[in-house]
C-alpha cells in the first residue's frame, strides 16, 4: 500500500487550504460521482450563482434548465474517460439568481478529472469564467460593421467567396412545411468545400437535396455548381428522383472532378406526408417524430455518382409535426468521436431540441430554425469540426388558413389591416423583410381604396384577402365596390405609393370595373439560409413585441426620433414636428427613422417636402435610416438622401 500522505506538510493545514480555495477569484466547483453532485464551491461561485445551497445536490437538481445544453454531457465525458475538456464562449440559458427567470450568458469552461489514491476517478473539477460582456461587445462590433470578423475575413479566399455565391441563398416558405437550412464553413480548412443544399417547391411536393463533392477549392465549387444546376433543372422538369439522378449521372461524365460525389435527395408530398428518398453514397435522413423520437431512415443502397449502382428509392410517411433532416458527413464525422457515437449524439440532440429542450430563450424562434441552429451550436461546440457542415430540415405542418378580413373604408382602415396582416404573415413563416414589403404594399392599396373609392366613410367597404400557394407565392387582393375619383394631394401620394409598392413586391395588378376596383399582388416568400463561419453565432430571430405605435421625441443631441408606423394618419404630426424643430425649414434638422416600422406614401411626401424646403433655405434636413430598416428600403426607392447612422434607441 502506498504510504499515507502527510497532507498538512504537503498541501497545507485543512483550514488554510479551505480559506485559500474559497478566496480564489476564479469560479471553482468540485463535483463527485456519476450524477455530478456538488461537494465544493468557492465564494466566487456563490457570488455568481446566489442560489439555494448547492453542496450535496446533483447538478441537474440545482440547475434543471441545463439539461440538453451539453454541460452535463461534458462532465460525463470527463468522468468516464478521464480526459480534460475545455470550452470557449458557450452560450447557456440558465437561472442565475434562483429567481426563476432564465437569462442568456456566455462562459469559458475547463473540466478536469479528480482521482482517488488508487487512480480511479471520483469526480470532476470545474473552472468557470463568465465572458458574457466580452462576447456581447464582440457581437455588437460585428453587427455594426456588418461583416465577418477579421479572423475569417483574412482567410476567405476567392474559392470560398465563389462557393458561397453559388449556394442556395434561401429556402421557400410553404403552406405544408416549415423549412430551414444552415451551412457552416470549416474554420480549419479555409479552401471552399463541395457541400451544397437545395429546397425546391413544386406545388404539393417539396424536394430537399444535400450533396457533397470530393475535394476543396475553386474546382470543387465549380463542380458543385454544375451538379446543383443539373439536378435542379431535372426536378423542375418534373422528373422523379431516380430519373433525375440518372440524368445527372450521365451529365457527370462531362464534368471533371464530379465522380464519387454523394447526394441525398428526398421528395415530400405535403398533403399526404409521403416521403420518397435516395441516398446516393450519402448518410441517410434523420426523422424526428412529433413525440421527439429520432430514427434514421434505411439507406437505399445507391452509390455515389459514377459508381454504376443505379439509384433505387425508398418510401416513408411523415406525420404532421414530424421533421426530416438531411445533412453532410461533416456533421457526424467530428474530431475525436467514433462515427457510431457521433451519429447517436446527433439524433438524441436533435430530438431533444425539437421536443422543447436546448436553449429555452430561443423559443420565440420557429421550431425548425431552433432545430437547425441549436443542433449545430450545441453539437459542434463540444468537439469542433474539420469539414464544412450542411444541415437542411423540413417539418410538416397543417397549412394555415387564408386571410380574409372586411374593414370600413375610412382613415383607420390601413392601420387595422396592418395589424392583422402582420400576425398572419408571422404565422405562415414570412421573414421580417418580406413582411415589411407585403405590409407596405397592402397598406397602400387599402389607403388608396379608402381615399378614392367612396365619397364618404363606408361600412365594410374594403375586403382584404391573402393566401400562400404550394410554390411559395403569396397572393393578396384588396377589393372595393366604389367608383374611384382622384383627389389632389392624396392622388399624388397615392401614385407615389403604388410605384413604391410595385418596386417592393414581385408583381402588382390593378383591375377597375363598374362594380369596383381590385388591387392584387403576387410575392414569392423565402427565408434566408444561414451561411456562417462560427456555430457559436446564434441566429438573429425575427423581432417580437415591436412597437408599431407612432410617436416622436427629441433626444439629447437634438435629433427628432420617430418610432412606429408613419401613415396617412400620422404623417401630418411628423411634418409639424419637423417644421417646429427646423423653424419652417430654416434651421438644420436631423430625423432618425431607425425605429420606423412602416413608412407609407404620406410619410414619404412629408419627408420629401421637408427635404426640399430645407434645400430652398440652404439648410440641412438629414434623414437617418440604417440599411435593412423599413425606412431605408422605401427612401432608397424614392431616392431621398439617407444617412445610415446608428439608432439612438439601441
Amino acid at each position: 500500500m502506498p504510504a499515507e500522505m502527510d497532507w498538512d506538510n504537503t498541501v497545507g493545514n485543512a483550514d488554510d487550504v479551505r480559506r485559500v480555495f474559497d478566496s480564489v477569484p476564479t469560479v471553482l466547483v468540485g463535483f463527485e460521482g456519476p450524477d455530478h453532485r456538488y461537494v465544493a464551491v468557492n465564494e466566487a461561485y456563490r457570488n455568481m450563482f446566489p442560489r439555494v445551497t448547492a453542496v450535496g445536490k446533483p447538478l441537474l437538481e440545482v440547475a434543471p434548465e441545463l439539461e440538453g445544453q451539453q454541460i452535463h454531457e461534458m462532465l460525463d465525458r470527463v468522468y468516464r474517460t478521464g480526459e480534460p475538456q475545455s470550452a470557449s464562449e458557450w452560450r447557456l440559458h440558465l437561472d442565475i439568481d434562483g429567481s426563476g427567470t432564465i437569462q442568456e450568458r456566455f462562459f469559458d469552461f475547463l473540466a478536469t478529472p479528480r482521482r482517488r489514491p488508487d487512480g480511479s476517478i471520483e469526480g470532476v473539477q470545474f473552472i468557470i469564467d463568465d465572458v458574457t460582456a466580452r462576447v456581447r461587445e464582440r457581437i455588437a462590433a460585428e453587427a455594426r460593421a456588418q461583416e465577418m470578423t477579421d479572423r475569417y475575413r483574412h482567410v476567405r479566399d476567392s474559392a470560398t467567396v465563389m462557393q458561397q455565391a453559388l449556394l442556395a441563398p434561401s429556402v421557400p416558405v410553404l403552406p405544408g412545411a416549415d423549412i430551414a437550412a444552415e451551412y457552416l464553413v470549416a474554420a480549419e480548412d479555409t479552401a471552399a468545400g463541395g457541400d451544397w443544399f437545395d429546397a425546391i417547391a413544386l406545388g404539393d411536393q417539396l424536394v430537399l437535396i444535400v450533396g457533397d463533392v470530393v475535394g476543396h477549392g475553386v474546382e470543387a465549387a465549380a463542380v458543385m455548381s454544375q451538379l446543383r444546376t443539373a439536378l435542379r433543372m431535372q426536378l423542375l422538369d418534373r422528373r422523379d428522383i431516380a430519373q433525375a439522378l440518372d440524368a445527372v449521372d450521365r451529365f457527370r461524365e462531362q464534368v471533371p472532378g464530379s465522380k464519387s460525389s454523394t447526394l441525398c435527395v428526398g421528395a415530400l408530398t405535403l398533403s399526404t406526408g409521403a416521403f420518397r428518398y435516395c441516398t446516393a453514397g450519402h448518410p441517410p435522413p434523420l426523422v424526428v417524430s412529433t413525440d421527439a423520437t429520432p430514427r434514421y431512415l434505411e439507406p437505399t443502397s445507391a452509390g455515389p455518382l459514377g459508381s454504376g449502382t443505379g439509384f433505387p428509392v425508398r418510401s416513408e410517411t411523415l406525420d404532421v409535426g414530424d421533421a426530416v433532416l438531411l445533412y453532410s458527413d461533416g456533421l457526424i464525422e467530428r474530431p475525436g468521436r467514433p462515427l457510431a457515437a457521433s451519429t447517436a449524439e446527433f439524433a438524441d440532440l436533435a430530438a431533444n431540441i425539437l421536443g422543447g429542450g436546448g436553449l429555452p430563450l430561443d423559443e420565440a424562434s420557429r421550431p425548425i430554425d431552433r432545430l437547425c441552429s441549436q443542433t449545430l451550436e450545441l453539437l459542434l461546440r463540444t468537439t469542433g469540426y474539420s469539414d464544412d457542415v450542411t444541415l437542411l430540415a423540413a417539418q410538416r405542418r397543417t397549412p394555415p388558413a387564408p386571410l380574409r378580413m372586411t374593414v370600413d373604408a375610412n382613415l383607420e382602415a390601413a392601420r387595422a389591416v396592418r395589424a392583422r396582416l402582420r400576425d398572419w404573415l408571422s404565422g405562415i413563416g414570412a421573414d421580417s423583410e418580406d413582411t415589411s414589403d407585403v405590409v407596405h404594399a397592402i397598406s397602400e392599396f387599402v389607403e388608396n381604396a379608402a381615399q378614392h373609392a367612396y365619397p364618404i366613410e363606408t361600412a365594410g367597404g374594403i375586403v382584404v384577402q391573402a393566401a400562400l400557394d404550394g410554390h411559395g407565392n403569396l397572393r393578396a387582393w384588396v377589393t372595393d365596390h366604389g367608383q374611384w375619383k382622384e383627389q389632389g394631394d392624396s392622388a399624388r401620394s397615392g401614385g407615389r405609393g403604388l410605384a413604391v409598392a410595385e418596386a417592393l413586391v414581385s408583381e402588382i395588378r390593378v383591375t377597375r370595373g363598374s362594380d369596383g376596383t381590385t388591387a392584387a399582388l403576387t410575392h414569392r416568400l423565402t427565408r434566408p439560409a444561414r451561411i456562417v463561419t462560427d456555430p457559436r453565432v446564434s441566429p438573429v430571430a425575427d423581432k417580437h413585441g415591436i412597437d408599431y405605435e407612432f410617436r416622436t421625441m427629441v433626444d439629447d443631441d437634438g435629433r427628432i426620433v420617430v418610432v412606429g408606423d408613419v401613415d396617412s394618419l400620422t404623417a401630418s404630426k411628423l411634418g409639424q414636428q419637423i417644421s417646429l424643430h427646423s423653424r419652417g425649414g430654416t434651421k438644420p434638422v436631423v430625423v432618425d427613422l431607425s425605429s420606423v416600422t412602416h413608412l407609407g406614401s404620406a410619410g414619404v411626401s412629408t419627408l420629401a417636402d421637408a427635404h426640399h424646403q430645407a434645400r430652398r433655405n440652404t439648410a440641412d434636413c438629414v434623414l437617418i435610416a440604417p440599411p435593412g430598416s423599413p425606412a431605408h428600403h422605401v427612401l432608397s426607392l424614392v431616392r431621398l438622401p439617407i444617412a445610415a447612422g446608428e439608432s439612438v434607441l439601441d
